[in-house]
């Protein structure tokens, strides 16, 4: 086989020949991130390759990468079980560079997102509660080392893989390409990395009225479990709130306790802000590719089901 950044560096080549939308034969589009999307690659078996694009040099591509290296290290220093990674910067045109971070590939029906379906109340309600564990190991992490340092996560199902293996189960965290740690109180993570692929009038009121709130709601343990069950609703599978809230909350103090109501006003926020940045980054490719004539870098994702 040939080696793994020729790979790369011939698909980004064809990936970006014809448009985003024309991907190369070899190409299998599994997924999308806010500012990525995810490929499996036909010549490389058993990887899966997140695509984050234009970085503007490389020492600023290559930063990224140690802090995406860092924040695997903390993870896994905290007690999650984390997949194999390979990460590549490859050149593009015009002296920008994207970075494949590549992630050991696991069965889409392991996701938790897909074990809901299929799975009895009772086996949900024990992967919940491994996940609860993880995320208690994090803030356990996080409370002995801050203010020095201090680490996010997003916890939602679609992030987490349920393995079966002798004796039980392996819970797998996969979210790991947005590095979000802070030292000494402040945040690592650029934020305006976050809104490339926002159309440049909005980026200053996204940053203001929305970014904040997005990246540090993931620090919050207790909003990381609102995040995680409503959620639910994106899923389609709203009737698991009720025993996934009473699980959850025997976690919480009681001033903690996560209501319904709060799950569904969270739902509903959250929905209006990723439906609002979708669709400011639908026009702006309109604009750029119907009006302009200029390509546009990022892959939207069709239509989402809420």
């Amino acid at each position: 086989m040939k080696e793994l950044k020729a790979i790369l560096t011939a698909f980004e080549r064809e990936l970006g020949a014809g448009g985003l939308e024309q991907l190369p034969a070899q190409a299998q589009l599994i997924g999308y991130g806010e500012i990525s999307a995810i490929f499996a690659i036909k010549d490389i078996e058993g990887w899966v390759f997140k695509r984050l694009p234009l970085f503007e040099s490389l020492e600023q591509a290559a930063a990224y990468l140690e802090n995406f290296n860092e924040y695997c290290n903390i993870l896994a220093e905290a007690g999650l079980d984390l997949p194999k990674h390979d990460c590549h910067i490859i050149p593009k045109h015009n002296r920008l560079f994207v970075l494949y971070i590549g992630q050991e590939r696991f069965p889409d029906a392991n996701l938790c997102h897909r074990q809901i379906h299929v799975q009895t109340e009772e086996e949900n309600l024990d992967m919940l509660e491994r996940i609860i564990y993880a995320l208690h190991d994090l803030q356990v992490f996080n409370q002995k080392n801050k203010p020095e340092l201090e680490a996010a996560i997003d916890g939602q199902l679609s992030n987490w893989v349920w393995l079966e293996k002798k004796g039980g189960h392996r819970l797998v965290y996969i979210d790991t390409s947005t590095p979000l740690f802070k030292r000494a109180g402040k945040e690592t993570l650029n934020p305006d990395l976050l809104l490339k692929s926002a159309p440049g009038p909005l980026q200053a009121v996204i940053k203001l009225f929305f970014l904040d709130d997005v990246m540090n709601r993931y620090y919050r343990h207790r909003d990381v479990y609102i995040d995680l069950v409503a959620n639910l609703y994106k899923e389609q599978r709203p009737d698991l709130i009720p025993v996934f809230l009473e699980k959850i909350n025997l976690y919480l103090v009681d001033n903690e306790a996560i209501t319904p109501e709060a799950i569904r006003r969270y739902y509903r926020e959250d929905k209006f802000i990723w439906q609002f940045f979708l669709a400011a980054r639908r026009i702006d490719r309109w604009v750029k590719q119907k009006l302009l004539g200029r390509p546009y870098d990022f892959i939207l994702p069709g239509p989402i089901k809420r």
